[in-house]
């Protein structure tokens, strides 16, 4: 089996990376006002400031959203008949960046394992061909709808921007957090 997953608000927490752009411009961000965290709806200042952020070396200190993920995702890499990759589609393709992040984080994984490339992410995971990819972007998650791959939906309250898509009949799963999901598609056993 093979299983893919996204890095931001799956693996990875970037809602400080968010509050601090907006901060440096005297905004609050907040998920209630942003129904779709595309670039395009925020003023360019806070857009080429998120761009500096994610350059910067923050990304490799960036908090995970539950600390037992790098735990299980290091357990299921173990296991022979799973093969995991990550698969994120970021402000700028650093491939490196993503996989460091990952290391520092305590996950792992090889560099063959991290996908960071330029073109849409649902076109990149239909070469995967992944048997699930767990992701919250709503881009993502249509895309990966319409052409048939496997999708596996984290949504919870910080993932507003996401909860029309629960209506969506082709949707099969959505769960609040990745080890939630996990544990309940039998993927990780406590």
């Amino acid at each position: 089996m093979k299983i893919s997953f996204d890095l931001d608000d799956v693996i990875f927490d970037t809602q400080f990376l968010f509050e601090s752009a907006f901060k440096e411009y005297g905004k609050t961000f907040s998920y209630d006002i942003y129904t779709d965290y595309s670039l395009k709806n925020f003023d360019s200042n806070i857009t080429n400031r998120l761009f500096d952020l994610f350059k910067d070396n923050l990304l490799y200190t960036m908090p995970l959203l539950d600390n037992r993920l790098p735990s299980i995702l290091n357990s299921l890499m173990k296991q022979p008949d799973l093969k995991i990759l990550f698969v994120t589609q970021r402000l700028l393709k650093q491939p490196f960046k993503s996989f460091k992040q990952l290391r520092n984080a305590g996950i792992q994984c090889s560099f063959k394992q991290v996908y960071d490339k330029n073109g849409k992410k649902s076109d990149i995971l239909k070469q995967i061909n992944p048997d699930y990819h767990f992701d919250d972007s709503p881009n993502v998650i249509s895309g990966c709808l319409e052409k048939n791959i496997p999708i596996v939906m984290i949504s919870n309250d910080k993932t507003r921007y996401n909860h029309y898509l629960r209506k969506d009949p082709r949707l099969k799963n959505y769960y609040p957090d990745l080890i939630s999901a996990l544990i309940d598609m039998g993927i990780y056993t406590k």
